[in-house]
């Protein structure tokens, strides 16, 4: 191993300047001792002079648990009303302003009150640790997001309180609470962790023992991994061979309903084989409804959350492109999901996974096969612009075999086809591959009908016409698919060339900028094309508010207006879309230089609109040159208010 890897690993092991540490007590499922044991720990650390506050601790109405608890100090809870139930949470602000050395917070994955700052308790932890404080958290195995499908597969319950999995692989130290599942059976039957009522329904829906074996199992392997990551990063800093990152974990996701599925799959597959991984879409120009754009968003959100890269591809060919970016990113392991056999994938060469099979070389392909679970049952969409489509197709039909009937006394038989043919090409160019293989096929049998002898039947009398037909058939199919691909590949590239143009456009504008109110001018410029969203740039005022630079006026709700101030603070996006305070209709984005937040980038979609996953990664990229033309503009600044004061100081001396 080379010094430098050694450096980075000893590194890395250092505490982090200013970050607390997190230790995690991670069980199979409640009621094995983690809260126990976490209050044990607590004990220990405070004989020996440690500052702590319990800020949250369920004891359930154990007596063991809440003894312990007694004798630590503890953080009293904020108290909300939601729909008339009185709900209690842990005070946050308190904490970080009390600033002890431990925190302890139960249940890691716990999803807050509506109203509360972050969504969820793990995003509360993380900024208890961006503050320095230690915090003591438990967690079971199943609130893992890449387990999901897993635990309901095993257990028949969708687990609704998810933890992303970095958020547990970050941890500086992973404690499992072990407990065999008779004894914990059997502390279920005696009362020790639900009251009877709730243990014997627990018993027949949850706590079986096949179920228990299996989430133990689950809790062990994750435990496992996190040891092996240790164990590694002990081996680097001795400088000897470690276990190496081999390559990359590429999963190739369409929209369809197994996204979130092999997105969890590819997540833990690569949490096994210490792959860093990748979400690949390959966008053809393919026509998608509203539901298959939905769940690829998610889709995207998921990998983002569970620490995967997200790349959006524009081609025509789906796996040639999907083998070309894998020998780009050097990757090693190629993960899809199980394509639905179509007549079309049979003639044309199978689905996604066997052309991978067949062209990739030197890959691993790895296909996850369909979820038992039937889709659900959809009904068809009717949207104008297919019908549209097919209607164009009946017409170019009519059209062909009208030109057709009246050249047929000048055109040999044979020629007469190429008229189709051209109605085939135009209908391929103007929609899609459906309505070109209608037109196809309303040509063949319109060219059968009208010229091959006997005339207006569709029977045929000699051998040869069989062919010929067959042979049209075959070609307008293929005219009309390449027409198509051609088609979806001029779409795919018009909108590479459209979001290349923005970032080219903007550049240009940013350069000619030399102070802050001209890149605010051409900014603002800029993206006043986009109808769809309403976006605004805001600044601090230095009295603690805001003031708009461009796209006011703006009036800001509470929710709306603490999502700014967490965003400035913690250079992090905030509001809707994100987990921290998402009740609003703004989604901040923070446009920061070396020192810190240089202003807020607010976009919100207008009534009856929605921010779509490629305008976010749009803005996302703009912010980037932004920002950076907004540092160079407050240098220019500093500069120059630097050299007033030196030609000041000057005069003064002379």
């Amino acid at each position: 191993m080379s010094d430098a890897g050694r450096a980075d690993a000893l590194l890395a092991d250092l505490p982090r300047d200013g970050r607390g540490r997190l230790k995690v007590f991670l069980g199979a499922a409640p009621g094995v001792g983690k809260t126990y044991a976490m209050l044990q720990a607590a004990h220990t650390q405070l004989r020996q002079g440690v500052r702590l506050i319990a800020g949250v601790v369920e004891t359930h109405g154990r007596a063991e648990t809440e003894a312990l608890l007694s004798g630590l100090p503890q953080q009293p809870l904020l108290r909300s009303e939601y729909r008339g139930v009185m709900l209690e949470e842990m005070d946050l602000d308190g904490l970080l302003a009390a600033k002890p050395k431990l925190v302890l917070v139960d249940e890691l994955a716990h999803s807050n009150a509506p109203g509360s700052r972050h969504e969820k308790r793990w995003q509360d932890i993380q900024e208890l640790l961006a503050a320095g404080i230690n915090v003591f958290t438990t967690v079971n195995v199943q609130h893992l997001e890449s387990l999901n499908d897993q635990v309901r597969g095993i257990t028949g319950v969708q687990v609704r309180e998810t933890l992303p999995d970095w958020v547990l692989q970050e941890a500086d130290e992973l404690l499992l609470i072990d407990l065999p599942s008779r004894e914990l059976l059997e502390r279920l039957r005696d009362g020790k962790v639900y009251v009877p009522e709730q243990a014997r329904a627990a018993i027949d829906a949850f706590f079986t023992q096949t179920n228990l074996m299996a989430l133990r199992e689950l809790a062990m392997q994750t435990a496992a991994a996190h040891v092996d990551d240790d164990l590694a990063q002990g081996y680097r800093q001795l400088g000897q061979a470690a276990p190496a990152v081999r390559g990359r974990l590429l999963v190739g996701v369409d929209g369809d309903a197994q996204a979130e599925r092999l997105v969890r799959h590819a997540s833990r597959v690569a949490q096994r084989r210490h792959l860093p991984w990748s979400l690949v879409h390959i966008d053809n120009g393919r026509a998608r409804d509203e539901q298959s754009r939905l769940r690829l968003q998610n889709a995207q959100q998921l990998a983002e959350r569970l620490g995967g890269e997200v790349v959006l591809l524009r081609a025509g060919e789906v796996a040639k492109t999907l083998i070309q970016h894998a020998a780009e990113r050097r990757a090693s392991l190629v993960l899809v999901g199980q394509s639905r056999m179509r007549w079309r994938r049979r003639l044309f060469g199978g689905g996604l996974a066997a052309r991978l099979l067949r062209n990739a070389r030197g890959l691993e392909i790895n296909v996850l096969d369909s979820d038992d679970m039937p889709a659900p049952l959809r009904l068809p969409e009717v949207r104008g612009l297919v019908w549209f489509d097919y209607a164009l197709a009946v017409v170019a039909t009519l059209a062909a075999a009208a030109v057709a009937w009246a050249v047929s006394s000048a055109l040999a038989l044979p020629n007469i086809s190429l008229v189709f043919l051209a109605a085939v090409l135009l209908v391929a160019v103007r929609s899609s591959l459906g309505p070109s293989l209608v037109c196809a096929a309303l040509s063949f049998l319109t060219y059968d009908f009208l010229f091959i002898p006997p005339n207006f039947s569709f029977a045929i009398q000699r051998e040869e016409d069989v062919l010929t037909l067959l042979f049209f058939l075959l070609m307008a199919a293929l005219t009309g698919n390449l027409a198509a691909r051609q088609r979806r590949q001029l779409q795919a590239l018009r909108d590479t060339q459209e979001e290349t143009s923005e970032l080219l456009d903007l550049s240009r504008k940013l350069t000619a900028a030399t102070d802050r109110q001209a890149v605010i001018s051409a900014a603002a410029h800029h993206l006043q094309g986009w109808n769809e969203l309403d976006l605004c740039l805001v600044n601090r005022d230095g009295q603690g508010g805001w003031k708009v630079e461009t796209g006011g006026p703006l009036t800001l709700t509470e929710a709306e207006r603490a999502a700014a101030d967490w965003a400035w603070q913690h250079d992090q996006p905030a509001g809707m879309g994100t987990g921290t305070l998402p009740f609003g209709r703004w989604w901040w984005w923070p446009l920061s230089g070396e020192e810190g937040p240089l202003g807020l980038l607010g976009v919100s979609a207008k009534p009856g609109l929605e921010l779509s996953g490629q305008r976010r990664r749009l803005l996302t990229a703009l912010s980037q040159p932004l920002a950076q033309a907004l540092a160079r503009a407050q240098l220019g600044q500093e500069l120059e208010s630097a050299r007033l004061h030196g030609e000041t100081e000057q005069l003064r001396s002379a």
